[in-house]
């Protein structure tokens, strides 16, 4: 993908799925990379703190948009690698995302009075 449809995808997919910044800034940043990602690289190329990138990886992974992977570092550590989920998936993730929005109008809709029957006197 070419840097300006990345940066466009990166946002509409955000957009949609209403993510915070430092997200978004992630998902661009996965969306641009050739391979996958550590929590450090990730942290040092978004500048932020690693607290924020490790919460906005977590809200990421639960919403279904990134993979996950567990490595071993020569360290003998247990280190983590992220990528985006397939495009397939990812519209997966966005229709979820919808469908719970639409849910909650639904169940908001149906929990309040009609402003048009509240004043209304039945004869």
């Amino acid at each position: 993908m070419a840097s300006a449809s990345i940066r466009r995808f990166s946002r509409h997919l955000s957009d949609a799925l209403r993510l915070p910044k430092t997200a978004a800034r992630i998902v661009e940043l996965l969306a641009r990379s050739s391979r996958q990602l550590s929590v450090q690289e990730i942290v040092s190329r978004v500048r932020m703190s690693e607290r924020s990138v490790r919460g906005n990886l977590a809200l990421l992974l639960r919403r279904g948009i990134l993979e996950r992977r567990a490595v071993v570092t020569a360290g003998k550590r247990l280190a983590y690698l992220y990528r985006l989920r397939p495009m397939e998936e990812l519209m997966r993730a966005v229709r979820r995302q919808f469908a719970r929005r639409l849910d909650a109008l639904r169940v908001a809709a149906h929990g309040r009075v009609s402003p048009r029957t509240a004043g209304s006197s039945h004869n």
